[in-house]
């Protein structure tokens, strides 16, 4: 019986990607499977192309003739069932090619690459041409990359002169490294054989422990020569062990604390919640961590895995360590600060169940276990799990997707819950939990101040920071206490302009203000990373008065400087991250008291445990409530709220001032009062007026290309047709809107709004016009994007 499966091609261009069916021939009948990639034949020339296999289908619908598989890449799926479901999911919700949907599914790194292998065929390895061509025995080669010889070496194999084969090539795999053992107990045959002290050290050091080479000769201090000799006399062996590039580290079991009332309570209802989804709402501080490690444990004991998701790689030393200590190398890591090859091996490792535990970023939510049973997202309500790369989705969404197709559970928890999420909680469509007491027994909230900056500058107060900040800095450090200082901003201050004619120094390539990095002496582009001189003159009127405006982090420290030269100052911000153990040891360094003053952008605001913080200084509250965005005043509260919780997590009383020039905002108050009920209910009545989410939905459509040419009218077509197809219902639109150019590519866009309800229909038209203009929009290499809130 013939058997068809549908695949999607490994591809950039979006007219092509899309479900393609192919055969499968008869010797390959047993061998292919949905969550497969294979070797297909595509295109008119049947160029051999990289494809995933997405399911079986009973016969080819297609109006051609099915071509063959080739053959079978992997010898078993890397995609479960579960995987395939969720990226098709992501394909339609998220309007994506399927190959670029499924990248972040497939296993980090492991990029295959198609070569040929050329050689002579039978009896023209003497021919001139073909030892010319070849200049040895054989050769591989890639189509793609060659030049002047393609046409020639093409023309030879179809005159049979050369023969290609296919080979299948991966760019990352297992890391090796040569390690060495005894080859029997020869404790009896040692004294009859002639061997040197050097020769002996190692021969001991083999009976205690199997060893790499290198370490060994390192420990030793020896060079290769009295291995190589004992090798020959067969008394050691040299073989390949597969190593881990995410290294070791041993944690210390962790000393358990008795759970309060609260938390008894939060974990049983969880546990035993009618609803899949169930939101953990708890103060800073609560123990949220605490209900994880105890479901998490209730989970693996039954045989289950876990998927646990922090929203920044400066989250995961610090859970890293809690889970560690609690489930040891049960627990797999992975974040983009790691090297390809370092994720590859995790993924290895979830992949064969060897560990049950996933700590990591968003792309964790794609993480290949065979029996996953609990899903938790932390702090869900940071935007940085709303992907807004090449591939947008919203972590919680897809999330929610996947434990929907799997018919487990997913458990959500912040201190400060989306407007979104609490929304829905309150009207009983996911479940709430709440902690509401600081977890330790001696633990309570920071007292919280507000600063009114403006009062301040009437007092001839020009400074940064305001004679309250100033005073409890000096008071903190000289009693041995530790402080943070916020800021969300990075750099040296914010802009460049001239004070005479408002000119502001922009990016040439992002029309974006740069900003002055003292650093380097030098503006910097946040966008695309260019870099200019910072100008002695205005560069549009010639005005000598053109300087830096703002506050930025490297300004903080400097002005800290000058008042406690002799405090230990860790700034932490994008700037200054490196290396990938840098969070690790910046945070532990700073948690042992190497550091007195902690200064930083929105990395320290969230998840850190620091008892002897006792001091935490807003220094400018404000700077968030300024963008264009609808979620302003949710994300200053959510931040202003994040940051006060770090002080005062141990013994010490915790104290936090909030210096703001809007001292009424109604988001800044209620964060002074630690009042999340009276921020949502001001935030959720503005919502409804206004008619923003959770009320209604608002579909983000972008075109990118990298000239302005009919980019407008591009988007404009597509509004219009849009337009004629929306039928009972009503939805708004914004007019096509300029954005501005990032890494020289020109971008315009435009917004719909229509009811929450009818989202779905307003998607479909979406998706509809999409397709229909596939061509039109490849012809003028136009982008095009949806994302939705």
């Amino acid at each position: 019986m013939e058997k068809f499966v549908q695949v999607f091609i490994k591809t950039k261009y979006g007219a092509i990607d899309r479900k393609w069916t192919y055969k499968i021939p008869d010797f390959l009948q047993e061998n292919i499977f949905p969550g497969q990639r294979v070797l297909v034949p595509f295109g008119k020339g049947n160029v051999p192309t990289l494809a995933m296999v997405l399911a079986y289908t009973d016969a080819d619908e297609s109006d051609f003739q099915a071509k063959e598989i080739l053959d079978y890449i992997d010898p078993e799926p890397i995609l479960t069932k579960d995987l395939i479901d969720l990226g098709i999911f992501m394909h339609n919700t998220y309007l994506i090619g399927l190959s670029k949907t499924f990248m972040p599914l497939m296993p980090p790194g492991d990029f295959k690459e198609i070569w040929h292998e050329i050689s002579p065929a039978d009896g023209w390895e003497t021919d001139e041409e073909v030892k010319h061509i070849l200049k040895g025995k054989s050769m591989l080669i890639k189509f793609s990359e060659l030049g002047q010889e393609k046409a020639q070496i093409k023309r030879l194999i179809k005159e049979k002169k050369l023969k290609s084969k296919i080979v299948v090539k991966s760019k990352n795999t297992f890391k090796y490294e040569k390690y060495l053992k005894l080859t029997s107990d020869i404790s009896k045959e040692i004294k009859d054989l002639k061997l040197t002290d050097t020769q002996e050290k190692v021969i001991d050091l083999l009976r205690k422990e199997e060893i790499s080479r290198k370490d060994l000769m390192a420990r030793l201090g020896i060079s290769q020569s009295p291995i190589n000799s004992l090798e020959k006399k067969g008394l050691i062996q040299l073989y390949d062990k597969k190593i881990l590039r995410t290294g070791k580290k041993d944690y210390e079991n962790e000393k358990r604390f008795p759970l309060n009332i609260e938390q008894i309570r939060a974990i049983d209802g969880i546990k035993n919640s009618p609803k899949s989804i169930n939101l953990l709402k708890g103060i800073t501080g609560s123990g949220k961590t605490e209900v994880y490690l105890r479901l998490t444990e209730d989970v693996v004991k039954r045989g289950g895995q876990v998927i646990v998701l922090v929203p920044e790689i400066s989250l995961t030393p610090q859970m890293i360590e809690r889970f560690k200590k609690r489930f040891g190398n049960k627990v797999s890591v992975m974040h983009s600060k790691m090297s390809k090859g370092a994720r590859f091996d995790e993924w290895s490792r979830i992949k064969s169940s060897e560990v049950s535990v996933l700590v990591g970023v968003r792309s964790g939510i794609f993480a290949p276990f065979e029996n996953l049973q609990l899903i938790i997202i932390d702090e869900e309500h940071d935007s940085s799990y709303r992907q807004h790369s090449s591939l947008k989705y919203d972590t919680y969404e897809v999330a929610k997707k996947r434990i929907e197709i799997l018919g487990e559970k997913l458990l959500i928890g912040s201190a400060t819950p989306s407007v979104e999420r609490y929304y829905e909680a309150l009207n009983g469509k996911i479940g709430l939990f709440e902690l509401n007491s600081r977890a330790g027994l001696q633990a309570k909230l920071p007292e919280v101040r507000l600063i009114n900056m403006t009062q301040e500058l009437f007092a001839g107060n020009t400074s940064i920071f305001s004679r309250e900040l100033r005073f409890k800095l000096e008071d903190n450090f000289n009693s041995g206490n530790q402080s943070i200082l916020f800021l969300n901003r990075r750099g040296y201050s914010n802009f460049v302009s001239c004070r005479e004619c408002g000119y502001v120094v922009k990016c040439d390539s992002c029309d974006i203000s740069m900003s002055y990095h003292k650093t380097i002496g030098r503006l910097r582009c946040h966008y695309c990373g260019k870099t200019k001189p910072l100008p002695k003159v205005c560069p549009s009127c010639g005005s000598k008065y053109i300087k830096s405006f703002g506050v930025g982090t490297q300004q903080v420290q400097e002005e800290v400087k000058k008042i406690l030269p002799a405090a230990k100052i860790l700034r932490v911000d994008r700037d200054t991250v490196g290396a990938g153990d840098f969070f690790d040891k910046s945070f532990e360094d700073f948690k042992s008291g190497a550091y007195d003053i902690m200064i930083g952008t929105q990395m320290v605001a969230k998840g850190h445990d620091f008892p002897n913080v006792t001091l935490v200084g807003v220094v400018a509250a404000d700077l968030s409530l300024y963008v264009s965005d609808f979620r302003a005043h949710e994300q200053t509260f959510q931040l202003l709220t994040q940051v006060s919780g770090r002080a005062g997590r141990g013994r010490k009383s915790g104290e936090v001032i909030i210096q703001t020039y809007s001292p009424d905002d109604y988001s800044i108050k209620a964060s002074a009062d630690t009042d999340y009920e009276e921020f949502f209910e001001k935030e959720i009545n503005i919502r409804k007026l206004y008619d923003y989410p959770p009320f209604s939905a608002i579909f983000t459509i972008s075109f990118a290309k990298d000239e302005p040419i009919n980019l407008e009218n591009i988007a404009l077509q597509v509004l219009s047709e849009i337009g004629q197809e929306i039928k009972g219902f009503k939805t708004s639109y914004t007019k096509v809107i300029d954005m501005p150019k990032i890494k020289d590519v020109y971008k315009v866009k435009f917004q719909l709004k229509c009811k929450r309800e009818n989202s779905d229909m307003l998607l479909s038209i979406i998706k509809r016009v999409k397709e229909r203009n596939e061509d039109n929009l490849a012809n003028e290499k136009i982008y095009i994007d949806v994302e939705y809130d």
